[in-house]
């Protein structure tokens, strides 16, 4: 749904406070870079919350430009030996006091006004939540107007605090996907729409360094009949989706999937589909029944 995208502009906007988290791991110059472009903004942050994430036991952090250099807000660092995006960013939760938080990630770059152009178009809209454009170098940006958003960006969201209040991202998830997408769940059911602002754009540089790339082994990871879809892909469906939707999802993963194999045999087709959401559907309630 596109929504009203007047470009007038408001010279009585009130003013926004921000807290930025992030989690990291593995990637300090890139850190360092987003950490001066926030430092760059005409609208300065309050408060930086990093989560820095090392599963090396007895280390130490990397990060020491936090303590040898000055920064014009405020540095929460907290360093743990647990990994995972989904704790990361909880603890990160927990920690914010300011009235808007930037859900960021550690390896993006954005423009000096980044913030303030931000603080423009909330201001138009009057929303809570917002997914910001995120994209690697010469993506070429498939919507160019504010839209009601059917996902969410955990590194690329800015959210108002009140609308975060008792939400965190679910640890079912964790070294898994749609976390993302399941937080975003979270707040509609709470009574909040999520709506994608084309500008200002973020940079995503996709650092080919550090962030989780290496994962921990999953219950799953050496089935005979390995499950598909992922079983926490499919325990998003189960969490949120009615029995219609589930049959619809698998009717068309089953015709996505079929014109991709290279067994053209409908018949054998099917039976090794089935056996794959079957046992995909399996992990996703052993996982389900976890706190």
């Amino acid at each position: 749904v596109a929504l009203n995208n007047s470009t007038e502009p408001i010279t009585d906007i009130k003013p926004f406070a921000f807290d930025v988290i992030i989690p990291t791991i593995g990637r300090k110059m890139f850190l360092y870079d987003v950490l001066r472009d926030l430092s760059a903004q005409t609208l300065k942050p309050k408060r930086v919350i990093l989560i820095e994430q090392n599963p090396v036991a007895d280390t130490s952090s990397e990060l020491d430009y936090l303590t040898k250099e000055s920064w014009p807000f405020e540095i929460i660092h907290r360093f743990i030996h647990q990994t995972g995006a989904c704790n990361a960013r909880n603890i990160a939760l927990s920690l914010v006091q300011s009235e808007w938080v930037f859900l960021a990630d550690d390896d993006i770059r954005f423009q000096s006004d980044f913030l303030e152009q931000a603080s423009r178009e909330i201001d138009k809209t009057g929303g809570k939540a917002f997914t910001l454009s995120c994209l690697q170098k010469d993506d070429i940006p498939k919507y160019t107007n504010r839209l009601q958003w059917e996902n969410f960006g955990s590194g690329c969201s800015i959210v108002y605090r009140d609308a975060l209040q008792g939400l965190k991202f679910d640890m079912r998830f964790e070294n898994g996907f749609g976390e993302d997408t399941d937080f975003g769940m979270q707040l509609r059911n709470k009574g909040y729409d999520i709506l994608y602002l084309p500008q200002p754009e973020i940079l995503h540089l996709k650092a080919p360094v550090g962030g989780f790339r290496t994962r921990p082994v999953l219950e799953w990871q050496n089935d005979e009949v390995q499950p598909k879809p992922s079983p926490t892909v499919m325990l998003f469906r189960l969490l949120h989706y009615t029995k219609q939707q589930l049959l619809g999802y698998k009717t068309t993963l089953c015709i996505k999937f079929y014109t991709i194999q290279s067994d053209k045999n409908p018949i054998r087709y099917y039976k090794k589909f089935r056996k794959a959401w079957n046992r995909s559907t399996y992990w996703a309630n052993v996982l389900k029944e976890r706190s």
